[in-house]
């Protein structure tokens, strides 16, 4: 758009450029289907779809038995089309878990979805389980603790599988 203005005698133009505002960065979007129950003792597996207007650079699947007090999580890994993570195995005496999915991107928005249960009860039959038995994911687990509460091993999952466990450092 072009205005003209008189100037001693003269006419200015003046160009007035309307540049469309910066667009915003919006979060990452995940796509899950909830995983409703899986086998005892076998490893759950979580995936989910994440797609943002930029790069994902995290996505994590935060778990914990049944009211236990704070969650342990493990780094989702892409696969080609999604990001998966193989939860520990429950002790005998978990009959339910709880997760999450969280995610963020490179401009540092991050989302995560609601608390899903999965039930693990040897009596209730589940149509669908959602377990892992790949040797290579099962047998190469890394679990970080959200709580320096959680001390140095992790609670109510069994150790096999785990390759390492990250407490949280008293600071």
């Amino acid at each position: 758009m072009a205005v003209t203005r008189p100037v001693a005698g003269s006419l200015l133009l003046v160009s007035l450029s309307v540049l469309p505002p910066p667009a915003l960065a919006e979060e990452p979007t995940i796509d899950h289907q909830p995983v409703e129950c899986s086998t005892p003792e076998k490893n759950t597996r979580i995936c989910a779809y994440v797609l943002d207007d930029g790069e994902v650079k995290r996505v994590r699947a935060y778990f914990r038995a049944e009211k236990q007090e704070a969650f342990y999580w493990s780094d989702m890994a892409f696969d080609g089309i999604q990001f998966c993570a193989t939860l520990p195995v429950a002790k005998k005496n978990v009959t339910a878990l709880e997760y999450y999915v969280w995610a963020v991107d490179d401009e540092f928005q991050s989302v995560r979805t609601r608390t899903y249960p999965v039930s693990l009860s040897p009596t209730s039959p589940c149509a669908f389980p959602v377990v892992d038995e790949e040797p290579e994911r099962i047998g190469k687990l890394v679990v970080n603790a959200t709580s320096e509460k959680q001390g140095t091993a992790i609670e109510e999952f069994e150790e096999r599988g785990i390759i390492q466990f990250v407490p949280l450092r008293k600071k």
